[in-house]
């Protein structure tokens, strides 16, 4: 039977019970009003009992516990649905995350309560370390997404659970259990300048528009297809660009070839309009989007597109993306140093590049110069 008693080296009550088992303990009830210390004693041991009936359930202890709460004059328990928290959680990101990385949470997320279906619908609480394991194997296994992808999906729930347990609404997050893959990604190809070249010579306007700024801007597609004229300043011979993916400006200088390139498409006064109108309404990814017309370019011009296979699907070395690593990699054969290298691709913050100064503008400058020339033999060729 479950009592209280007075320590003299405790201002609080202390509680003495038994658990079903048979022993013996006492706890802190951390009350010094000795009505509210005997409202906790005597929910104990009415928990005791449900227990040793073996009637003991997850409703019976939050109602439990929501009567010694209610008894200190405390807010009772947050009790949520998998949903409910996912909906919050996604709500609370909306004012704290870039509008693309809050669509990939929400992806993440609808995956996830998709795989637990109507248990979506029952109490965080009861979601397991198991169920995260089977849902990283469904993912892996039976979707065959990359370690990468996967390595990102898990480590988005692991982010919500671990959300979950700051507020109070988990003892513990059931992700934290459940162990990372270890992310192998497939070492993405490069392209020569005679690749560049051939590329080019069958490319509509527009694409050879593109691929100048992913070869020597190093942009990737979904920056590159967006760029406005208002982002190129030719006196100055700069082009000025914010990343969608990192939200960081670059500032590149502008290689020959390129400057020359957009001489010949420029005459349009709309400083707005993009430099690839028709490309710009265009989805990436997907059937019909333009990493697949890039690859079915390579394709119709012989370029290799070192197709090799990642999990249950075929992965492309050689892509659009692949025009950003064969920037950096011909600036690093180059000789460029890597801090240089890493103000081109845009991997430093937008203040440095927002205080260049002219010493530091002229070593750009002499770095992209240094990049291989594909476009005269092309205007000799046209």
């Amino acid at each position: 039977m479950a009592s209280i008693h007075k320590d003299s080296k405790s201002p609080y009550w202390q509680v003495y019970y038994t658990l079903p088992g048979g022993q013996r303990v006492h706890r802190s009830t951390h009350q010094r009003d000795r009505k509210k210390a005997l409202d906790i004693a005597r929910t104990l041991e009415r928990a005791g009992e449900k227990a040793r009936a073996g009637e003991l359930t997850e409703t019976i202890v939050r109602k439990l516990l929501n009567d010694v709460l209610e008894s200190v004059g405390e807010s009772p328990l947050r009790q949520e649905t998998v949903r409910e928290f996912f909906a919050a959680w996604l709500e609370d990101k909306s004012g704290s995350t870039r509008a693309a990385v809050h669509r990939l949470y929400a992806q993440v997320s609808a995956r996830f309560l998709g795989f637990l279906g109507p248990r979506a619908d029952k109490a965080l609480s009861g979601v397991t370390p198991r169920d995260i394991s089977a849902w990283r194997t469904k993912r892996l296994g039976g979707d065959g997404i990359a370690n990468g992808t996967l390595l990102l999906e898990l480590k988005i729930i692991k982010s919500a659970f671990s959300s979950a347990r700051r507020q109070g609404l988990l003892l513990s997050s059931p992700a934290d259990a459940v162990q990372l893959p270890v992310n192998k990604p497939i070492e993405r190809g490069t392209f020569t300048p005679q690749e560049i070249h051939v590329l080019l010579s069958v490319a509509s306007p527009e694409w050879q528009t593109l691929i100048y700024l992913g070869y020597y801007l190093g942009a990737r597609l979904s920056d590159a297809k967006g760029l406005r004229w208002s982002s190129v300043d030719l006196s100055a011979g700069q082009l000025r660009y914010t990343q969608n993916k990192t939200g960081r400006e670059v500032v590149v200088p502008i290689h020959a070839d390129l400057a020359a390139h957009l001489l010949s498409i420029a005459g349009n006064d709309n400083a707005d309009a993009h430099l690839c109108p028709t490309l710009a309404k265009r989805r990436n990814d997907g059937r019909g989007g333009l990493s697949t017309e890039f690859v079915a370019l390579m394709r119709a011009t012989g370029v290799d597109s070192q197709t090799v296979q990642a999990a249950k699907r075929s992965f492309s070395r050689k892509s659009f993306h692949a025009l950003r690593h064969s920037f950096s990699s011909a600036l690093a054969n180059a000789g460029v140093s890597a801090d240089l290298r890493m103000k081109l691709v845009g991997h430093a913050s937008a203040q440095t590049h927002a205080r260049y100064t002219h010493l530091e503008w002229i070593p750009l400058q002499q770095a992209i110069a240094l990049l291989p020339a594909v476009r005269s033999e092309l205007v000799r060729e046209q």
